[in-house]
């Protein structure tokens, strides 16, 4: 019988077993601080009253009075749950409030070691606190133990106090660690962490387990469960403290509240049963065989359908989890969206539901039937949601740089690849809907410091038909099955570089100068590879970067790009698919692929953006958005990442609107303020181009702030005053990056002047040598 949890502020003030007959909770606590103010924190010179074991900051816990009172509430707390539980075991969770604010009084501060204080650690002040409490309670209890807790900002070993014999353990907080990679994989930035954390912990020779939060993959239906089976093993073999997990999920047959009792909680056990039922046995036995055991339930639990299609789709399930980029865990990383970001991934995964529904329904057993449904049910609302919201909102491109090393053979099976992003949901060209195209294609890419990599699958179900006649560089490879590249520096305007390749790796490549024909003069030194399986084709190609930009590609610079798929086969079929919606090649239609910095986490483990310069196309929309503060605009949308100034005399009118004819392609049209983005570039130099239609004067300046965000002089790199005539014009510039390159900068655009008005978009800002 466990009890406990966040409950700092709770057992201090006795909720549930110290508030007398008929007085509410919050009275009690009331009356408690009129009497008893130095109970309470010291925040900001002043004590505050506390109730729950939310978001409020801990109580004193250097008070001897809140120490005496903990612990005779825990006392009441255990012979009060033995009662309940009819006598069994009762263990708690000795938790602080879920807060990292503690108390600033003197006698608190000074229980943190100097180090601990100087980053914001509290661990040494919370061990201090809970060897007290549960000495105090084994004086009453002595076969009872307290588990104490490693969270938030006390989860490092603390400096200045060993944990007392009085404390029957530490639960390790693993929330946020990543559930596509092993603990101990030198490869993911967020089990890094965790490795480090937990054998700390168990080096301190105390037992230890671990909160693992899988909550989620129930409620997204992720297949996690081998990989919380391989956890058990992990930590039986690799740690010696380890006494197992514990996680939370919603049970079917539990009791919740009208707003609580939603889909997903009355679904997330059906959901992760296979997670909660391994977890669970590798407890129980952590030598036994994850497979044999993973055959036997699942055979069990779908009958027929198993072998019908369920194994197949339960693989494949696991194999988009494991093969998308970036990591996943509680709150952070991979979009569940991404999983299905494969051609043709979807139509498999039905296909396997489609087989295994009609096996089970040959079941005797009924229940096999009705659990193969429910997982196509639970696959609907999850994956495929997802996956359409995540392609509904187009989101800019990022290409990450290598960790390793892309070996050009036409497998895309590198390492690199799992990490990168993909793109697909590739429409029909030349038409006046552009709907989904029917054969998909995914496009990735990469980048070092010298080269450009891009990785092409072609989902290809005829491969015996794929028409490849050309056999020589710089032949009409465009008239043959395979794939057009699109490349474009902001800076060229709209002059591009294109290569054509078919499916066996022939390719001719040229340049393209507005108002005039593919020129095949230019040589892009590209190396080019394909491969081909039984539905579909691949292509591997790097393009040395100095011949694409001339120089070296940096962190935070920008390529716009355009793949355009040309299906054709030997006996006559055909089908024309491009990554952007217009002609195939229209630069301003191109995407975006920002060069980004490698993935990494903030402090909460969540995975930070790695652009530098980011929504440069305006296409990103803000998510629950609020209307900027005295701008006029009959708009219900802005521009994710862009601000709008609201201080007085810096605000005017905008209007977020769609181009013409499309769905997800926006510009911004304003006047009268400014608008800023946040920009990261550390280059020396910065590229500018943005295309703007309408007449004034604008600044481009940057808003300088040094590393600890205090205000240094604003500097203006560019004045452009313009009358477009009514019609879009694509505008360039270059400057120095002001100030030192470890000074934060906002990149900020301000109209001047009466009757200035101008619409703007592809505002690209890209890193120079």
């Amino acid at each position: 019988y466990k009890v406990g949890s966040h409950c700092y502020t709770t057992m201090m003030t006795g909720w549930i077993v110290d508030v007398p007959e008929g007085v509410k909770y919050k009275d009690h606590v009331d009356n408690l601080f009129r009497e008893h103010p130095e109970y309470f924190p010291l925040i900001n010179g002043k004590r505050k009253v506390t109730y729950y074991m939310g978001n409020e900051p801990q109580p004193c816990t250097s008070n001897k009075e809140v120490i005496r009172r903990t612990a005779a509430n825990i006392i009441r707390w255990v012979e009060r749950a033995k009662k309940l539980s009819g006598g069994a075991e009762v263990m708690i969770d000795f938790g602080s409030n879920d807060s990292t604010q503690w108390c600033e009084c003197e006698k608190c501060v000074a229980q943190d070691p100097p180090a601990e204080r100087e980053s914001g650690i509290k661990s040494t002040r919370n061990w201090i606190f809970t060897n007290a409490v549960a000495g105090e309670v084994r004086k009453k209890i002595p076969e009872f133990k307290l588990w104490g807790w490693s969270y938030a900002n006390y989860s490092r070993i603390p400096a200045g106090v060993k944990l007392s014999e009085d404390i029957g353990g530490v639960m390790l907080s693993n929330h946020y660690r990543c559930w596509k990679h092993a603990l101990d994989d030198k490869n993911c930035v967020t089990n890094g962490k965790y490795y480090r954390y937990n054998h700390s912990w168990d080096k301190m020779g105390r037992p230890v387990f671990s909160y693992e939060e899988l909550i989620r993959a129930g409620t997204l239906f992720l297949p996690v469960e081998k990989e919380w089976a391989q956890t058990m093993k992990y930590y039986a073999a690799k740690t010696k403290n380890f006494q197992g997990t514990v996680t939370e999920v919603c049970c079917p047959d539990g009791t919740y509240s009208p707003q609580n009792k939603t889909y997903s909680s009355l679904n997330n056990w059906n959901m992760m049963w296979q997670a909660m039922y391994m977890g669970m046995l590798f407890h129980w036995d952590v030598n036994e065989d994850i497979e044999k055991v993973y055959e036997k339930i699942n055979s069990l639990y779908y009958g027929k359908g198993w072998d019908g299609g369920m194994r197949e789709f339960r693989s494949c399930l696991h194999s988009l989890y494991m093969n998308a980029g970036g990591c996943w865990g509680f709150g952070h990383s991979t979009p569940v969206g991404k999983f299905l970001n494969v051609p043709g991934a979807k139509e498999k995964l039905e296909k396997y539901l489609s087989s295994a529904e009609k096996a089970a329904a040959d079941d005797p057993d009924k229940r096999a039937l009705a659990h193969v449904k429910k997982v196509r049910e639970y696959f609907n609302r999850t994956w495929v949601k997802a996956y359409d919201d995540y392609i509904n909102n187009f989101r800019e491109i990022k290409a990450y740089p290598l960790k390793g090393k892309i070996v050009i053979d036409g497998k895309l099976d590198d390492p690199d690849w799992k990490n990168a992003d993909g793109v697909t949901r590739f429409r029909k060209a030349y038409s006046q809907d552009n709907p989904l195209a029917e054969y998909q294609t995914s496009v990735k890419t990469a980048y070092d410091k010298k080269n450009f990599y891009i990785g092409v699958e072609c989902l290809e179900p005829e491969m015996d038909k794929v028409k490849t006649t050309v056999k020589e560089f710089d032949g009409p490879v465009w008239n043959d099955n395979g794939v057009e590249i699109f490349l474009n520096d902001p800076i060229m305007g709209g002059t591009y570089f294109q290569i054509c390749i078919n499916a066996d790796g022939v390719y001719c490549d040229g340049i393209v100068v507005p108002g005039q024909s593919f020129n095949k003069s230019y040589q892009s030194d590209a190396e080019i590879r394909t491969s081909k399986g039984k539905d579909r084709f691949f292509i591997e190609m790097r393009i040395p970067a100095s011949r694409l930009t001339g120089s070296d590609l940096l962190a935070g610079s920008i390529l716009r790009m355009n793949v355009f798929r040309v299906r054709v086969l030997s006996n006559g079929g055909k089908e024309y698919s491009t990554w952007s919606i217009g002609t195939p090649h229209n630069v301003e239609t191109f995407h975006a692929v920002n060069l980004a910095s490698q993935r990494s986490l903030n402090s909460n483990s969540k995975e930070v953006d790695a652009r530098a310069w980011s929504n440069s196309s305006f296409n990103e929309v803000k998510k629950n958005a609020k209307m900027p503060r005295g701008w006029k605009t009959s708009s219900t949308k802005v521009p994710a990442s862009w601000s709008f100034a609201d201080a007085k005399g810096y605000r005017g009118s905008f209007e977020y609107l769609l181009h013409p004819g499309s769905s997800s392609n926006y510009f911004l049209t304003f006047s009268g303020g400014y608008i800023a983005n946040s920009c990261r570039l550390k280059s020396p130099k910065i590229a500018a181009s943005c295309r703007l239609r309408g007449k004034g004067t604008l600044y481009f300046s940057m808003l300088r702030y040094t590393a600890k965000w205090k205000s240094l002089p604003t500097k203006c790199v560019h004045k452009l005053s313009a009358d477009t005539k009514g019609k879009w014009q694509t505008f360039q510039f270059e400057f120095p990056r002001p100030g030192d390159l470890d000074e934060n900068h906002i990149f900020m655009i301000q109209t001047m002047g009466k009757g200035t008005q101008f619409d703007i978009d592809d505002m690209y800002l890209t890193a120079r040598e």
